[in-house]
């Protein structure tokens, strides 16, 4: 990401990343796993120090420093390191007896061009 742009109080950052996600299931009859690529796209607003999904759900924020943007929405945690662009995030879930662990990381970059 572009992290400097951010300095313009006013202005919400469009950030696209592109993540490589595992996905562990661990079940009474067995364990699988597989692997996938996934974008995730965030709207980031220094002003007001929010963090919104690219669909508009709001995450919410647990840290917004200038180095670490940390917050979460429902199971899902997400660490953006503001230095190197780097994004990881992980859920875990429990549900009748079955186990599923969602790992993802990547990079992120301000998006280019007008927003919509």
């Amino acid at each position: 990401m572009a992290f400097t742009v951010w300095a313009e109080p006013a202005l919400a950052a469009r950030s696209y990343c592109q993540t490589k996600k595992a996905i562990i299931i661990d079940a009474p009859n067995g364990k699988s796993s597989l692997s996938t690529e996934e974008n995730v796209g965030f709207w980031i607003d220094e002003a007001a120090k929010t963090i919104t999904l690219e669909d508009g759900t709001p995450l919410i924020v647990r840290r917004f420093n200038d180095r670490w943007i940390g917050a979460a929405r429902d199971d899902v945690s997400y660490e953006v390191d503001r230095q190197d662009g780097n994004l990881t995030y992980a859920s875990s879930t429990t549900k009748d007896g079955v186990t599923t662990i969602i790992i993802g990381y990547g990079r992120c970059r301000l998006a280019t061009g007008p927003a919509g």
